[in-house]
């Protein structure tokens, strides 16, 4: 009973969500209980072994098992390329794979950790991370980039944003299961999902430009509970968050000239359904709990 009743609140998106899914898919995913990151359409599960990746149609693609340590994120470019960043004690690594799976390369990044990434529409993979030093768990107190970009061969191309610019607390780049979405390249900019304080409630919205110049930076301290964020390719960032009570939840897009969240009136019902993630224009909710999860796309307000 506690199931239909989640699906039929599923079903009742309103206007922010243009009142009906222009795509739904059941997938062969399910929650056991540690819930999935999103990218895009595909569903995978972080720093859980075997890697299980769910593409967009619902079905398991085949099982790709990182060439060294535990798997962090994933990102599928516009070709089918794939790509699967690592950590491993004291080294960390991106892979990336042909659409069949097949190794491509793997790009080595040493002491930066990418723990997510985002392919641009030049086939640029983009990836956020966090620096260490010494024993793996203990962040590089020198300044470092948090921010890198490599090209389709493999080789750096760039870094970007200076991790001297956060306060003190956490690695802005660094690994939560609470945060997803955390770095999305659209046409003309780059978003980031960043920690920004002593705990993980303590978060920003920032932009580079493509050249990796900061363009844009907002808190976002008062979306606190279930905190959810999607980052269209028209350059829309949507934030999802609910009461403190964890009813009621909101959505609420941000208005870049004054600098201010303009909550969207209607929002997806169901205690069950998050905003998971943005495909191109459009916003994809899911909802999910110990049983296969039902994904929903929607053009966005």
């Amino acid at each position: 009973m506690l199931r239909s009743l989640a699906l039929l609140g599923a079903l009742t998106y309103v206007a922010a969500a243009a009142n009906a899914p222009i795509r739904e898919v059941t997938s062969e995913a399910a929650d056991s209980g540690i819930h999935p990151r999103f990218f895009k359409g595909y569903i995978y599960w972080a720093q859980k072994e075997p890697l299980r990746i769910y593409a967009p149609d619902g079905h398991q693609v085949p099982v790709i098992a990182p060439s060294k340590g535990t798997a962090q994120a994933i990102a599928v470019d516009t070709d089918g390329t794939l790509a699967v960043s690592w950590t491993a004690e004291s080294t960390g690594g991106i892979d990336l794979h042909y659409s069949s799976g097949a190794l491509v390369r793997t790009i080595q990044t040493g002491r930066y950790w990418p723990t997510y990434l985002s392919f641009a529409g030049d086939h640029s993979l983009w990836s956020l991370g966090w620096q260490m030093v010494g024993h793996p768990f203990k962040p590089d107190r020198d300044d470092y980039l948090i921010v890198r970009k490599f090209l389709p061969n493999g080789q750096q191309a760039g870094a970007y944003l200076p991790r001297s610019l956060f306060p003190e607390g956490l690695e802005p780049g660094g690994e939560s299961w609470r945060l997803a979405n955390c770095i999305t390249v659209s046409r003309d900019r780059v978003g980031l999902l960043l920690v920004s304080g002593m705990d993980s409630d303590k978060t920003e919205w920032v932009e580079l430009d493509l050249s990796g110049n900061l363009t844009g930076r907002w808190r976002l301290d008062q979306f606190v509970n279930d905190l959810r964020v999607a980052f269209t390719s028209d350059d829309q960032i949507f934030v999802y968050y609910r009461n403190s009570d964890g009813r009621n939840p909101h959505l609420s897009t941000l208005n870049r000239e004054t600098s201010t969240w303009q909550q969207v009136q209607s929002v997806p019902a169901g205690y069950l359904v998050y905003l998971a993630s943005a495909d191109g224009d459009q916003l994809i909710f899911s909802d999910y709990i110990a049983g296969p999860i039902h994904v929903r796309w929607y053009q966005h307000p």
